[in-house]
């Protein structure tokens, strides 16, 4: 277990080439966290298994600008210049259908014997637990989101740094913050020895999360920030519901996925490519925009985008 203050000066706590689920947390000797150890939440879906094949990476106005400029992505020149890590940062990108089959799949678990008639009674469950930032188009990091297939993304980014080969997907680290779990996957060519204390990333669904197949299966833990409901199970009826609950505060967990980025690469793509991946969102809070830029309305953003496009061809 570590601490430090990571580049927009909040505490972590870390663990290296580590990805520990909840229960391994709250068996961490001397770990002091107020909502991890909480007892007072209710029963929720607690590991839920998604695979996710997209990935989205949020700037704001300036960095969308150079990003179609560069006709790519790399480091923001205040990280080089800082010599931070050199990560190019890519969240999951977690669909309505991508929850839905989450869903099937997680009752099937529990009543893997079930009727047509109770698969077809069943009412919607996900949906009131799903409520994170893990799960909400909005973003801390800016107004104007890519989104890719991650195969695709993988492939460019093997093409363009690991001489064609394919990158390696290794276990980087587990961080904790007050409310929020984060489990770091680095993604970088092979024979490159920062990441030799790195663990390759599973493939075999045992762990948090992996890559198989062009998707990262990942067992959600923790997917509400905030409770309002409980998890009942009738195994009489093989059914599930879902009961309003007091509030009560939690951590929430997610993935993301960090692609080791020299000085100077760019991980470049087509141009339109870049346009067709290229959507608008609204700024969640806390606000994680580098200044001088400020979040924008969504009609800003729209504006922007459709100036942008049209100036492009």
């Amino acid at each position: 277990m570590n601490k430090r203050l990571n580049a927009r000066n909040f505490p972590e706590t870390y663990f290296v080439g580590q990805h520990l689920s909840v229960s391994d947390l709250k068996e961490v000797p001397n770990m002091e966290h107020r909502y991890l150890h909480k007892k007072s939440i209710p029963a929720y879906p607690e590991s839920v298994e998604f695979h996710i094949q997209k990935v989205s990476h949020a700037t704001g106005e300036s960095g969308l600008r150079g990003i179609l400029e560069d006709s790519g992505f790399r480091q923001p020149p205040d990280m080089v210049a800082s010599d931070q890590s050199h990560f190019l940062w890519w969240d999951l990108s977690i669909t309505s259908d991508d929850i839905s089959t989450a869903e099937k799949h997680f009752l099937t678990s529990l009543f893997p014997h079930r009727s047509v008639a109770q698969i077809h009674n069943q009412l919607p469950v996900l949906k009131h637990f799903t409520t994170s930032k893990a799960f909400q188009q909005e973003s801390s990091y800016g107004n104007f989101s890519f989104t890719f297939s991650l195969k695709e993304l993988l492939w460019h980014y093997g093409d363009q740094f690991c001489d064609g080969h394919s990158p390696a997907l290794s276990v980087y680290e587990t961080v904790l913050y007050r409310r929020e779990i984060l489990y770091t996957i680095v993604v970088h060519p092979r024979d490159i020895q920062l990441y030799d204390h790195c663990p390759p990333l599973p493939k075999d669904r045992k762990g948090v999360c992996g890559y198989r197949d062009g998707a990262i299966w990942w067992h959600c833990q923790a997917p509400s920030e905030t409770y309002r409901h409980k998890l009942e199970l009738n195994r009489l009826d093989c059914n599930v519901s879902v009961n309003p609950y007091r509030e009560e505060f939690y951590v929430w967990d997610h993935v993301s996925l960090a692609f080791h980025m020299e000085p100077g690469w760019v991980l470049r793509l087509d141009q339109h490519k870049l346009l067709r991946s290229l959507s608008v969102c609204k700024v969640a809070q806390p606000c994680l925009l580098r200044p001088p830029e400020t979040p924008l309305s969504l009609h800003e953003a729209k504006t922007i985008l459709r100036d942008l496009k049209a100036s492009m061809g």
